[in-house]
């Protein structure tokens, strides 16, 4: 599925920037591809970057991010008592879309694109490896089992932002920012569990949760690029 989504995307995009050079003979002159890297919130990536206008100031690019984080946490209930908890936090997306200059000779652009992502949700898993003290309730480890709680988005996700920096550097290198959000669709509320939750009514809750977080749409994004010109402007 990832494969055929990123074919179709390079696909699209080949045809619109070889329709553009047709008609078009300085879009394929020097300054017109570069490559850009950034750093943010959701952690570094990668993009190409290649005009579509002979004045420069529409773009298309192609690229992604990736950030990861499944480090254990241990948190203390009660003194000598732990739950552990495991957190699945992996943001990663391959995604395409334009950028457009709306000032000749100004940095300032806005951005919108369309992008996937492999892994749309965030997962916690917790368990106890000793004796687990709940507020005077002692729980053996066999008892307290496993609690896998998870929060899934769509994996197709609309992106919309803007910044400062040119996208195709006039000499060689340039730098900039860029903010963002990127639109992920309504979530749902995974639940899965083994142990003293079993005695409970529990899953009457999730749909209650879904609700609460149905706002819970939006992922903003703040990040800092370095662009290099892979060949140089007249």
């Amino acid at each position: 599925m990832r494969t055929l989504i990123t074919v179709i995307l390079l696909s699209l995009a080949g045809g619109t920037v070889s329709a553009q050079e047709a008609s078009d003979p300085q879009a394929g002159s020097a300054g017109t591809h570069s490559l850009s890297g950034q750093l943010g919130t959701l952690g570094p990536g990668l993009f190409y970057n290649r005009v579509l206008r002979s004045d420069r100031r529409l773009v298309w690019r192609i690229g992604g991010q990736y950030i990861a984080y499944r480090k254990p946490i241990r948190l203390e209930t009660a003194p000598n008592s732990y739950l552990t908890v495991k957190p699945d936090f992996v943001i990663g997306t391959v995604q395409t879309g334009l950028k457009w200059h709306p000032f000749r000779h100004g940095s300032f652009f806005v951005a919108a694109g369309l992008g996937y992502t492999w892994h749309p949700s965030l997962n916690v898993l917790l368990t106890a490896n000793d004796k687990l003290n709940l507020g005077g309730l002692e729980l053996a480890p066999e008892d307290v089992g496993t609690i896998d709680l998870g929060v899934r988005w769509h994996p197709v996700v609309g992106y919309i932002g803007g910044g400062f920096g040119r996208t195709i550097p006039r000499r060689r290198v340039s730098i900039g920012f860029e903010l963002g959000v990127y639109y992920l669709g309504k979530p749902t509320v995974q639940l899965d569990y083994e142990g003293f939750l079993e005695t409970t009514t529990i899953d009457e809750q999730v749909p209650v949760v879904e609700r609460n977080l149905a706002n819970y749409r939006y992922l903003p994004s703040l990040s800092f690029t370095l662009a290099y010109a892979l060949n140089r402007t007249r």
